[in-house]
């Protein structure tokens, strides 16, 4: 027991002199705003919102907007999607996480006509919720508005989330989506609202639709769920015991099969149409080829030092783990089991995904819900530790300066991010495409003529920004005869190549026989095929000409 004279010591009379500024809900709420703002004017969003599709990962954006153009152009039902690279059979047909964006500002667009700045602020506005759901989670469990708006805006000084924020990746949204569902389940269960906590599993749901890693957090709240009925359930949730689990049981269950569901037909929407375009399985460590794993891990290492954090914050996140761990008595057993569940996850996650790690940052945005999980609990700990530290000046200084110091480091990487070697090829090559509709039309190039894009190696970058269907230089087509004639048995009308270096190669030279126009440092040329048999459009399937400097050599097939 506290002696009386102990309860007449408060920390605000001990050290009145160090007491820092005090907020509640509402107040935090205004000042998370004002640094998110701050955040986002460093970040340059004020410029970038209204960008073209450009940048790290520009291939994964273009995808994005060329589904959301077929929305709008063709008024497609939701489930079926579409691209203007056409794939193998030259259809254009690919589906992955669920559409809903592309479809969403598909319809918009039909009103507004393509603003691709629209597709950005609907991105940007549900990740300034979901970092606004993050706040309120953490100040449900801390009651303290600043250390809420500091946990958020922590996370808001991540390079990755930072970029991805204001994009066009359904990623951001899903992390979104997770962010809101957290704050619903934590409401939900202090509140002990089945509407809430129904509502978090639907938007954990539709997180995992967006993204399947992103159900995570739906098999984190199963999980405690499920071991509130076992006979250990003191040992991992302490007295804790959530509210209407049977319900939210099978709520979760059901989500769970209908995000099975959709990757299921999605799997069987892409069979013989889209093969290798999106990514619907895992790549786990084990399938790795033992000498390509050292270039995996050296990528996955990158992203650690340049993408996920500035590298002097994984220091605040081990103090803060290492105050967790020294006043874990302090912090409830059911925290500790789901931010446990929560790493083992995304350790899961990494493993099953570790050959897209070299190259996608994006594939671990939705598990940087561990920062802020970290943050809170040690928080927590020191909060409830009763020395009132968290809440004087000199410790909110501190706080300053981490954002401070992350959102610099935030700011640099985003700059990198749009100038430096990671944007080339757009400044350099595709940045005159979206200006080159009427010189398109004025070389004969209608909106329905195929065309083949090179040396773009990505599926949508060149073909979205000239708003024609047709093939790029994936796998390799432009170094070889035999595809390259393929595809214009599949229709394939005039060849765009954006870079003067592809015209010296041999296997494209008998197809540049029929130049139609340039603009700029694009050039293109009518496709007619090379080696006509019987005055046809098909091709001599048995003989392969390359010409070389000073030669020519004819091989014959064994076909």
């Amino acid at each position: 027991m506290h002696r009386p004279s102990d309860q007449h010591r408060p920390v605000e009379t001990r050290s009145s002199r160090w007491t820092g500024l005090c907020l509640g809900r509402s107040g935090g709420s205004a000042l998370l705003i004002v640094i998110l703002s701050l955040q986002a004017w460093s970040y340059r969003y004020q410029e970038i919102l209204f960008a073209r599709p450009q940048g790290y990962h520009a291939w994964r954006q273009s995808d994005c907007l060329s589904m959301a153009w077929h929305y709008m152009h063709l008024d497609l039902p939701w489930w079926d999607g579409r691209m203007h690279y056409l794939g193998s059979e030259g259809t254009g047909r690919a589906l992955s996480e669920l559409p809903l964006l592309p479809y969403f500002i598909g319809k918009v667009w039909r009103s507004t006509g393509q603003q691709e700045w629209l597709y950005r602020a609907t991105i940007l506005l549900l990740s300034i919720a979901g970092l606004m759901a993050l706040y309120l989670t953490v100040n449900t469990l801390l009651k303290d508005g600043v250390l809420a708006a500091w946990v958020s805006a922590f996370l808001f000084t991540s390079p990755m989330v930072a970029y991805y924020a204001n994009n066009f990746l359904s990623n951001a949204a899903a992390l979104a989506f997770v962010l809101i569902g957290w704050y619903a389940t934590t409401s939900g269960m202090e509140r002990s609202s089945r509407s809430r906590l129904l509502g978090a599993v639907a938007l954990f749901t539709l997180a995992g639709l967006l993204k399947a890693t992103a159900a995570l957090s739906l098999l984190i709240l199963l999980g405690i769920v499920l071991m509130s009925f076992l006979p250990f359930r003191h040992t991992l949730l302490g007295s804790w015991r959530p509210h209407h689990r049977a319900v939210t049981l099978i709520a979760g269950l059901a989500g769970l099969a209908i995000i099975a569901a959709w990757y299921a037909y999605a799997r069987w929407y892409n069979a013989g149409q889209a093969q290798g375009v999106f990514l619907i399985g895992t790549l786990p460590y084990w399938s790795i080829p033992s000498k390509e794993l050292d270039t995996v891990w050296r990528g996955f290492g990158d992203h650690v030092r340049r993408d996920y954090l500035r590298p002097d914050l994984y220091l605040v996140l081990a103090a803060m783990c290492a105050l967790a761990l020294f006043g874990h008595h302090r912090i409830p057993r059911a925290l500790w089991t789901a931010f446990t569940l929560l790493c083992l996850g995304a350790l899961s996650i990494g493993v099953l995904f570790f050959g897209a790690l070299r190259d996608h940052d994006y594939y671990s945005l939705d598990q940087v819900v561990i920062f802020p999980a970290a943050l809170l609990l040690g928080l927590l700990a020191l909060v409830r530790r009763g020395s009132g530290i968290t809440r004087t000046w000199p410790f909110q200084l501190g706080l300053l300066v981490v954002l401070i110091h992350g959102t610099d480091f935030a700011r640099r990487r985003m700059t990198d991010r749009y100038s430096t070697w990671m944007n080339q090829e757009y400044l350099t090559q595709h940045e005159p495409l979206g200006r080159m509709q009427d010189a398109l039309l004025a070389m004969g190039v209608d909106r329905s003529a195929r065309v083949i894009s090179v040396p773009d190696i990505s599926f949508n970058r060149s073909l979205y920004l000239i708003e024609r269907s047709g093939w790029t230089d994936f796998d390799g087509l432009s170094d070889d005869p035999i595809k390259l004639l393929a595809k214009v048995d599949q229709g394939a009308r005039f060849l765009l190549t954006t870079n003067d270096t592809v015209l010296l190669k041999p296997s494209l030279r008998p197809f540049l026989a029929h130049p139609v126009g340039r603009f700029e440092n694009a050039r293109v040329f009518a496709l007619k095929n090379p080696w006509p048999v019987g005055g046809s459009n098909s091709y001599a399937r048995g003989t392969l000409i390359e010409a070389e400097p000073g030669r020519a050599r004819i091989s014959r097939s064994s076909r």
